[in-house]
Protein backbone atom coordinates (compact mmCIF):
# COMPACT_ATOMS: atom_id res chain seq x y z
CA UNK A 1 0.00 0.00 0.00
CA UNK A 2 2.84 2.19 0.70
CA UNK A 3 4.39 1.49 -1.77
CA UNK A 4 1.56 2.74 -4.53
CA UNK A 5 1.25 5.67 -2.24
CA UNK A 6 4.59 6.65 -3.12
CA UNK A 7 4.93 5.74 -6.98
CA UNK A 8 1.56 7.73 -7.31
CA UNK A 9 2.84 10.65 -5.56
CA UNK A 10 5.89 10.48 -7.86
CA UNK A 11 3.58 10.23 -10.91
CA UNK A 12 1.97 13.14 -9.94
CA UNK A 13 4.90 14.94 -9.17
CA UNK A 14 5.84 14.54 -12.69
CA UNK A 15 2.52 15.35 -14.45
CA UNK A 16 2.67 18.59 -12.44
CA UNK A 17 6.95 18.93 -13.52
CA UNK A 18 5.74 18.36 -17.14
CA UNK A 19 2.52 20.06 -17.05
CA UNK A 20 4.30 23.10 -15.99
CA UNK A 21 7.20 22.55 -18.67
CA UNK A 22 4.50 22.03 -21.59
CA UNK A 23 1.81 23.72 -20.10
CA UNK A 24 -0.08 24.87 -17.55
CA UNK A 25 -2.32 21.70 -15.99
CA UNK A 26 -5.37 22.30 -14.20
CA UNK A 27 -5.68 20.21 -11.20
CA UNK A 28 -9.00 21.03 -8.78
CA UNK A 29 -10.25 19.13 -5.88
CA UNK A 30 -13.52 17.78 -5.03
CA UNK A 31 -15.32 15.83 -1.99
CA UNK A 32 -18.35 14.24 -3.50
CA UNK A 33 -19.66 12.60 -0.29
CA UNK A 34 -19.24 16.14 1.34
CA UNK A 35 -21.20 17.81 -1.42
CA UNK A 36 -23.88 15.41 -1.35
CA UNK A 37 -24.53 15.76 2.53
CA UNK A 38 -24.50 19.33 2.26
CA UNK A 39 -27.39 19.24 -0.81
CA UNK A 40 -31.08 20.49 -0.14
CA UNK A 41 -32.48 16.65 -0.43
CA UNK A 42 -29.83 15.20 2.25
CA UNK A 43 -30.70 18.39 4.84
CA UNK A 44 -34.73 17.70 3.90
CA UNK A 45 -34.41 13.66 4.12
CA UNK A 46 -31.64 13.89 7.49
CA UNK A 47 -34.09 16.58 9.19
CA UNK A 48 -37.24 14.28 8.08
CA UNK A 49 -35.81 10.85 9.13
CA UNK A 50 -34.58 13.05 12.91
CA UNK A 51 -38.54 14.34 13.50
CA UNK A 52 -39.43 11.58 12.81
CA UNK A 53 -41.74 9.47 15.47
CA UNK A 54 -39.91 6.10 15.15
CA UNK A 55 -36.31 8.33 15.51
CA UNK A 56 -37.72 10.80 18.63
CA UNK A 57 -38.97 7.81 20.10
CA UNK A 58 -35.39 6.09 20.52
CA UNK A 59 -33.71 8.87 20.75
CA UNK A 60 -36.09 9.54 24.06
CA UNK A 61 -35.66 6.03 25.20
CA UNK A 62 -31.74 6.31 24.89
CA UNK A 63 -31.90 9.87 26.98
CA UNK A 64 -33.93 8.15 29.63
CA UNK A 65 -31.72 5.15 29.86
CA UNK A 66 -28.55 7.63 30.21
CA UNK A 67 -30.84 9.12 32.92
CA UNK A 68 -31.31 5.83 34.72
CA UNK A 69 -27.61 4.68 34.53
CA UNK A 70 -26.34 7.85 35.79
CA UNK A 71 -28.71 8.21 38.85
CA UNK A 72 -27.91 4.17 39.48
CA UNK A 73 -24.44 4.96 39.48
CA UNK A 74 -24.75 7.95 41.49
CA UNK A 75 -26.79 6.34 43.89
CA UNK A 76 -24.08 3.45 44.22
CA UNK A 77 -21.76 6.09 44.72
CA UNK A 78 -23.37 7.70 47.79
CA UNK A 79 -24.99 4.71 49.13
CA UNK A 80 -22.66 1.73 47.81
CA UNK A 81 -20.88 2.27 51.74
CA UNK A 82 -23.40 0.84 53.61
CA UNK A 83 -24.69 -1.90 50.97
CA UNK A 84 -23.58 -5.16 51.31
CA UNK A 85 -21.26 -7.56 48.49
CA UNK A 86 -24.24 -9.10 47.24
CA UNK A 87 -26.33 -5.35 46.97
CA UNK A 88 -23.40 -4.15 45.60
CA UNK A 89 -23.15 -6.84 42.70
CA UNK A 90 -26.90 -6.66 41.83
CA UNK A 91 -26.98 -3.19 41.44
CA UNK A 92 -23.35 -2.97 39.39
CA UNK A 93 -25.42 -6.41 36.97
CA UNK A 94 -28.73 -3.99 37.14
CA UNK A 95 -26.10 -0.92 35.45
CA UNK A 96 -24.57 -3.28 33.07
CA UNK A 97 -27.64 -3.76 31.69
CA UNK A 98 -28.94 -0.96 31.52
CA UNK A 99 -25.83 0.33 29.45
CA UNK A 100 -26.36 -2.53 27.21
CA UNK A 101 -29.87 -1.08 26.41
CA UNK A 102 -28.40 2.37 26.32
CA UNK A 103 -25.84 0.80 23.91
CA UNK A 104 -28.36 -0.80 21.93
CA UNK A 105 -30.34 1.76 21.34
CA UNK A 106 -28.49 4.22 20.30
CA UNK A 107 -26.74 1.53 17.81
CA UNK A 108 -30.30 1.39 15.98
CA UNK A 109 -30.23 5.26 15.81
CA UNK A 110 -27.05 5.03 13.74
CA UNK A 111 -28.26 2.58 11.69
CA UNK A 112 -31.14 4.22 10.51
CA UNK A 113 -28.93 7.29 10.32
CA UNK A 114 -26.49 4.79 8.22
CA UNK A 115 -29.32 3.78 6.13
CA UNK A 116 -30.66 7.43 5.26
CA UNK A 117 -26.75 8.41 4.18
CA UNK A 118 -26.66 4.97 2.62
CA UNK A 119 -30.35 5.81 0.45
CA UNK A 120 -28.86 9.80 -0.13
CA UNK A 121 -25.47 8.20 -1.85
CA UNK A 122 -27.30 6.18 -4.12
CA UNK A 123 -29.81 8.60 -5.57
CA UNK A 124 -27.32 11.09 -5.29
CA UNK A 125 -23.81 9.52 -6.60
CA UNK A 126 -25.35 9.00 -10.02
CA UNK A 127 -26.07 12.85 -10.65
CA UNK A 128 -23.26 14.05 -8.22
CA UNK A 129 -20.72 12.15 -10.97
CA UNK A 130 -22.46 13.45 -13.82
CA UNK A 131 -22.24 17.03 -12.65
CA UNK A 132 -18.53 16.58 -11.98
CA UNK A 133 -18.11 15.67 -15.65
CA UNK A 134 -19.78 18.91 -16.77
CA UNK A 135 -17.87 21.00 -14.67
CA UNK A 136 -14.61 19.10 -15.55
CA UNK A 137 -15.31 19.25 -19.10
CA UNK A 138 -16.53 23.13 -18.71
CA UNK A 139 -13.20 23.90 -16.77
CA UNK A 140 -10.79 22.12 -19.48
CA UNK A 141 -9.36 20.09 -16.13
CA UNK A 142 -6.53 17.82 -16.57
CA UNK A 143 -6.68 15.90 -13.37
CA UNK A 144 -9.19 16.30 -10.54
CA UNK A 145 -8.17 14.54 -6.77
CA UNK A 146 -10.30 13.49 -3.87
CA UNK A 147 -10.11 16.53 -1.31
CA UNK A 148 -9.09 14.67 1.36
CA UNK A 149 -5.99 13.59 -0.94
CA UNK A 150 -4.83 16.78 -1.47
CA UNK A 151 -2.64 19.04 1.57
CA UNK A 152 -3.98 22.21 0.14
CA UNK A 153 -6.45 23.49 -2.51
CA UNK A 154 -7.30 27.22 -3.05
CA UNK A 155 -10.91 27.86 -2.88
CA UNK A 156 -11.00 28.03 -6.69
CA UNK A 157 -9.52 24.51 -6.94
CA UNK A 158 -12.41 23.07 -5.06
CA UNK A 159 -15.38 21.98 -6.95
CA UNK A 160 -17.61 20.77 -3.92
CA UNK A 161 -19.37 24.02 -3.65
CA UNK A 162 -20.06 24.13 -7.35
CA UNK A 163 -21.03 20.49 -7.39
CA UNK A 164 -23.67 21.22 -4.62
CA UNK A 165 -25.06 24.37 -6.51
CA UNK A 166 -25.38 22.34 -9.58
CA UNK A 167 -26.99 19.04 -7.72
CA UNK A 168 -29.60 21.61 -6.05
CA UNK A 169 -30.52 23.15 -9.48
CA UNK A 170 -30.97 19.53 -10.81
CA UNK A 171 -33.76 18.02 -8.16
Amino acid sequence: MFKFVKVSAILLAGLLFAGTVSAQTKVAVVNIQAAIMSTEKATSKINALKTSSEYSQLQNSAESIRAEVQKMAEDAQKNGVTWSEEKKAEQQRKINFKRSDFETTVKKLRAMEGQAVQDLQKDLLPKAKAALEEVIKEQKLDLVLDASAAVYAGKTANLTEELVKRLNAAK
